[in-house]
């Protein structure tokens, strides 16, 4: 399991110039490279760039750096890299179901085709024979043609989202786009000024150093040295060939960071990855620690908590060994009218509190294994209000 913890701010204008100069400078190294090296790493899956022992090499001599950053920028590329297939292979998936849904809808119109077909035919036989009636000929004006028309209609428009799903299947993956999607649209569908459109997109394709871990060493890391007695932490800047010394305080699950680096050398659980957040007038660091937890070992005869998930609630239920419930309660969780966060938020609290109660009693904690994949396609033509 990984667990991370925060540290306090550090202020540009606190720092040395020379200092801050050389962290901003960092900052663009380090994304630049990899944004070359998802490049390379893309290519090279297509077979037209070089050999995966080269990537490195090839980076190192472009921009003239040590080992360390290459070395990181790589596996990251790699792991943005693994996301975006595992991303469009279940985008794949998905489009599949629709087809199916879309092949049913159509063979369902021409089955009533057919059939207002055979109607229609009948009537026109009946007029050869001299037999149709004022009301025949109304019924095959005013009712049959009007819903052949109407049901061709829908079809001729059905059988077009199938091929247009199809083409869109056939399309590539798509790329990785640094610096955001919402970002780059918003320059030609806005009239914001282009210097402070430039100053946030540059921000956000520069903002994230991200140095991996290493557990042959010290300090459990290549750029990062933190000295547990001393609360200091080192940074080796790959720009300027400098050090550059940070009065560091961690928060949250720092003893975890500090038992991986006091581990001996080459560990299991020594490496920390370390993360420089910009946030424009400070940075942060982040730390992402290997935490090493043996899974609890609950007895199912002493009883279970089971929980049943709802809209705005979690229904939860404790029952003995026999089986008999021993518990009811109701945990709310109102989502409506909140933002993204604030649904995250609610429900990972909703969610501790469901964990406590299974702690508390010391029992198991089962819950019910959703997927509502196939229920969206299913639910895909219905109301949105029903929908949701």
């Amino acid at each position: 399991m990984k667990t991370i913890t925060l540290s306090n701010r550090f202020y540009y204008h606190e720092l040395d110039e020379k200092d801050a100069s050389a962290i901003k400078n960092d900052l663009v190294l380090y994304n630049s490279m990899l944004h070359k090296a998802y490049k390379m790493l893309t290519l090279k899956n297509k077979g037209i760039y070089m050999k995966s022992s080269e990537l490195h090499k090839a980076l190192k001599k472009e921009f003239g750096t040590n080992d360390y950053f290459p070395l990181s920028v790589l596996w990251k590329a790699q792991s943005l890299l693994k996301a975006n297939h595992e991303h469009h292979q279940l985008f794949i998936k998905q489009k599949k179901q629709q087809l199916k849904r879309i092949e049913m809808k159509i063979s369902k119109k021409q089955k009533k085709i057919d059939k207002l077909d055979k109607q229609i035919q009948k009537l026109i036989e009946k007029t050869k024979e001299g037999k149709q009636t004022e009301k025949d000929y109304l019924k095959e004006v005013q009712v049959l043609k009007p819903q052949k028309k109407c049901l061709k209609n829908q079809l001729s428009q059905l059988i077009f989202k199938r091929n247009r799903n199809l083409q869109i299947m056939e399309r590539p993956m798509r790329a990785c786009c640094f610096g955001g999607r919402k970002l780059t649209k918003l320059r030609t569908t806005t009239d914001i000024p282009h210097e402070q459109w430039y100053k946030e997109y540059h921000h956000a394709r520069n903002h994230l150093i991200s140095v991996c871990g290493r557990r042959q060493g010290k300090y459990s890391n290549n750029l990062f040295k933190y000295h547990v007695d001393e609360n200091c932490l080192i940074y080796r800047c790959s720009s300027e060939r400098r050090e550059i010394k940070l009065n560091i305080k961690f928060h949250h699950d720092a003893e975890h960071l500090i038992k991986a680096v006091k581990l001996p050398h080459n560990t299991a659980g020594k490496a920390v990855q370390y993360d420089l957040i910009d946030c424009k007038e400070y940075f942060i660091m982040r730390a992402v620690i290997e935490v090493q937890v043996e899974p609890a070992e609950f007895n199912r005869s002493m009883g279970t908590v089971g929980i049943d998930i709802n809209v705005d609630h979690i229904a939860l239920c404790e029952t003995d060994r026999h089986g008999n419930c021993v518990l009811l309660k109701t945990i709310p969780m109102n989502l409506t009218n909140k933002t993204r966060n604030q649904r995250k938020h609610i429900i990972r609290n909703t969610a501790k509190k469901a964990v406590l109660e299974s702690v508390r009693s010391n029992k198991p904690l089962i819950i019910e294994r959703l997927d509502f994949k196939q229920k969206k396609m299913n639910m895909r033509y219905e109301k949105k209000t029903h929908n949701r």
